[in-house]
């Protein structure tokens, strides 16, 4: 694991697979990641394997296992876990319908989740079921406001591992283990951590991330783990030929096979070109980093200290008229309600975001 202080430039490989950071300040991994030089050549693989018609089959469904069993091991979970959808938010509603709902029955979440995250209830909603929306006074308090939320009548609790808006990641050992407590399933969005931030996934239930963002491959695929205690308790909302029964998978057809060959490129590149604790570590040091500039111009990150991974949100009076001027300075970030939102990868360097801070300052500077 690496243990020494990161420092600029990035890993040396950034410079060759990303030219874009050649002109830009890219600061945005948190809306999408920039493709690798590899990806373009790791779906043709795939069309070249298709080129045999469906005698083809068997090599791009190997390739598939072959990425299951490597995200399972990454993720210390069984292959038979890792099942592969169109995206978190159709994953969150798989989830959802494959529940069995009743008259009573609560899903707790935070009221200023990211919809998805929010509105995948539909089906225990028909069945009687609350969503018990939960107000979050305080980042610091985000954990425990869940917690003391959690009711004998909680069925889930739905949480984004990384708050898309303010940044802040949770503990999910310590929520987990409410949940086994309580008795009910916790259900975490990991969009915004996996590639960012170390996963553990030993208390939770089901755990789903897109691959866009900071696993950099593309849209229509994502990651569901469903762990057995889950499983147990669902009956697939979705029949097909992958799940007969008495086959409870949730996974029903087949899934993008271009983007599970696009998805092991990025595995090849983060995990063993660069190495997770490079990636992760870096990651973290260059929000650091960041705060420790903006603290210089009185700004504060949303996200308390030791509570954040790759996403570095602060308030500014005009989030998106700032956006707009950075984009003019060639720099690159969003804006989130009321704050502008900067997401720090591995492959940006640390004078990334002294301009990023710099350039905020001079900003509200001028506009006194």
């Amino acid at each position: 694991m690496h243990t020494e202080p990161f420092t600029d430039p990035p890993p040396a490989h950034c410079g060759d697979f990303f030219p874009l950071l050649r002109d830009h300040v890219y600061l945005d991994t948190g809306s999408a990641g920039i493709a690798l030089p590899t990806h373009p050549a790791a779906a043709a693989r795939f069309y070249e394997d298709k080129a045999a018609g469906y005698l083809g089959r068997e090599r791009w469904q190997a390739r598939a296992a072959s990425v299951r069993a490597r995200l399972a091991a990454w993720l210390g979970v069984e292959a038979r876990e890792v099942e592969f959808f169109s995206g978190t938010t159709d994953a969150l509603n798989i989830v959802g319908h494959s529940l069995s709902w009743q008259s009573g029955d609560e899903i707790v979440v935070a009221s200023d989740e990211f919809p998805s995250v929010r509105l995948a209830w539909s089906a225990a909603e028909r069945e009687g079921a609350t969503v018990r929306l939960i107000d979050i006074a305080n980042e610091s308090e985000r954990e425990d406001a869940l917690i003391a939320a959690l009711s004998p009548r909680t069925r889930v609790l739905v949480v984004a591992h990384v708050h898309s808006m303010t940044g802040t990641r949770l503990d999910l050992d310590r929520l987990g283990r409410a949940c086994r407590e309580n008795g009910c399933l916790f259900v975490v969005d990991g969009i915004h951590a996996l590639g960012a931030t170390p996963v553990h996934l030993e208390q939770v239930d089901v755990y789903m991330a897109g691959v866009f963002k900071w696993l950099l491959a593309g849209f229509g695929l994502a990651v569901c783990v469903v762990r057995d205690r889950a499983r147990e308790r669902m009956r697939p909302a979705f029949r097909g030929y992958l799940n007969q029964p008495p086959e409870n998978g949730l996974q029903f057809a087949h899934c993008n096979y271009p983007g599970v060959y696009a998805l092991e490129a990025s595995l090849d590149f983060l995990g063993d070109t660069i190495g997770w604790d490079v990636v992760h570590g870096r990651t973290a040091q260059l929000v650091q980093w960041l705060a420790d500039d903006l603290a210089g111009t009185g700004i504060e990150l949303a996200s308390p200290p030791g509570a954040r991974a790759g996403i570095a949100s602060f308030r500014v009076p005009d989030p998106e008229k700032t956006r707009l001027w950075l984009v003019e300075q060639g720099v690159h970030v969003a804006a989130r309600g009321p704050y502008l939102r900067a997401s720090p990868f591995v492959y940006n360097a640390r004078s990334d975001v002294a301009r990023l801070a710099a350039l905020v300052g001079e900003f509200l500077e001028q506009h006194k």
